[in-house]
């Protein structure tokens, strides 16, 4: 009885991370948003604006629709943006450029 329960619990976790899982536009929304956020952070200095303009006319998008969860990874060449996961409409964005940055 406890392993039918148990089944039917994860069955009900698996039926609503699939209805709730982020779009490829709400991803996009989402990265931006944080890529925004992150140049704001780091200081208005011209040369991160220009740099941004060069980034974006790189920048190449991808979109992997997961059964449960969606990733959204912005490169531009070969330097990864920004990824992001998203389930359960909440998001979870990294950025390999903040990782490198001293404290």
């Amino acid at each position: 009885m406890r392993s039918l329960l148990v089944l039917l619990l994860l069955a009900a976790l698996g039926v609503g991370a699939y209805m709730s899982k982020p779009t490829k536009e709400q991803q996009l929304a989402n990265a931006d948003k944080f890529l925004a956020d992150r140049r704001a952070r780091d200081g208005d200095d011209i040369g991160d604006l220009i740099g941004g303009l060069i980034e974006g006319a790189q920048r190449n998008d991808t979109f992997e629709d997961m059964v449960v969860a969606t990733k959204y990874t912005a490169k531009a060449g070969d330097k990864v943006l920004v990824e992001c996961w998203g389930a359960f409409t909440q998001y979870l964005c990294s950025s390999p450029l903040d990782e490198k940055k001293p404290s």
